[in-house]
């Protein structure tokens, strides 16, 4: 699959190992491959919503100094928020979709995220980082809902 744009329905997504640019999909339904690297289907699905992935995180990073791992907001409108589980660089990121989280639970070496409708992802990340990523998220979806209620 060639064009593809990040939707309410992920619930993750990450560089595919086996393929060099193309990404693994995680939806409420079905896994897919998308032929085109994690970061530039990050940022055309931020322009596809009318953001910038440059202009959103410079906005992140100004109003609420989260500098690293910084989470990212793909649509304002539909409230679409995706946090890097390490360094965007790094080819073991996941990227998962704050809006889709029911629970998550510390284990030994990993953390285990509840999607709402079931789905279980364990993360080689510590409890801490998806925790701090998540308080992030809760920050900015806050703001996002100050901002939208205010406006009225």
């Amino acid at each position: 699959m060639n064009y593809y744009i990040l939707s309410e329905n992920v619930l993750c997504f990450t560089q595919d190992m086996e393929q060099n640019n193309a990404t693994m999909v995680v939806e409420k339904n079905r896994k897919l491959i998308v032929n085109v690297d994690a970061m530039k289907l990050l940022k055309k699905s931020c322009k596809w919503y009318g953001n910038s992935y440059d202009i959103q995180r410079k906005f992140i990073i100004d109003k609420f100094n989260f500098y690293i791992k910084t989470p990212i907001i793909v649509s304002d409108c539909y409230s679409i928020i995706f946090f890097p589980t390490t360094s965007p660089r790094s080819n073991e990121c996941i990227w998962i979709s704050y809006n889709n989280i029911d629970r998550y639970v510390k284990e030994k070496d990993y953390t285990k995220i509840y999607f709402n409708g079931g789905k279980v992802l364990n993360v080689s990340a510590s409890y801490t980082t998806i925790d701090s990523q998540i308080t992030k998220c809760i920050k900015i979806e806050k703001y996002l809902h100050s901002m939208v209620f205010n406006s009225n």
